[in-house]
């Protein structure tokens, strides 16, 4: 039995070969997984007319949101830049461009293992001069598990699929597919939000981890 990739083609989902007495099938198999990670965009933005200044200010806020961070039980290997920009500000009249100071941001990604604990990180830091958030995302860190039971519930689609068609034709297929060719694994948002007890309050939501496969069986 050979195994190998395939894009996924939702419109050729069944194929009856019967030049080479063969049932080509695709599968499709999802399960709902929860996250157990959380990631997170935090930051400052500082401005000023002197671009030291601006970096004197933003060093002391970033700083003070390191520490914020740490003091939650968040380690060093959790944290990391996200970006760190200087941008020299405009003022654009009478067709002419005046410097009129300087923007610093220091952005930092977070990932926190205890999902409950994110709505505690955004309080810490915006209490600590935090001005800037963004891409908050779920993951499933520990996915494998959920990858396996997708693939198994696809090929277990595919067989109901091929058998279906060879009970309705009459068709005398064979028990073992002679191809499986693995298509797309992916984690995608789930339907279902639910209410996480931080401050502020995070709306997490299940993940679904699909895969779909393509299998050739003979008659």
């Amino acid at each position: 039995m050979q195994h190998s990739y395939f894009p996924y083609e939702p419109t050729q989902q069944l194929r009856v070969d019967t030049q080479n007495r063969e049932i080509k099938v695709i599968g499709e198999g999802s399960v709902s997984a929860v996250p157990n990670e959380i990631s997170m965009t935090i930051g400052t933005r500082t401005e000023n007319r002197d671009v030291q200044e601006a970096l004197k200010e933003n060093s002391a806020v970033s700083n003070t949101l390191l520490q914020e961070i740490k003091n939650l039980g968040i380690n060093d290997q959790q944290i990391e830049t996200a970006s760190f920009t200087i941008n020299p500000k405009y003022d654009y009249s009478d067709g002419k461009s005046t410097l009129t100071g300087y923007e610093v941001q220091h952005l930092f990604r977070v990932r926190v293992q205890d999902v409950k604990q994110a709505g505690d990180v955004y309080n810490a830091t915006f209490s600590s001069g935090a001005n800037v958030a963004q891409d908050l995302q779920f993951h499933v860190t520990n996915d494998d598990k959920y990858e396996q039971e997708a693939i198994s519930k696809a090929l277990l689609n595919a067989k109901e699929k091929a058998f279906t068609i060879a009970n309705t034709l009459q068709l005398p297929i064979n028990q073992i597919p002679i191809l499986i060719e693995e298509g797309s694994v992916y984690q995608s948002s789930g339907s279902s939000p639910k209410l996480l007890a931080a401050s502020p309050p995070i709306q997490a939501q299940s993940l679904t981890v699909s895969a779909s496969v393509k299998v050739t069986y003979t008659y």
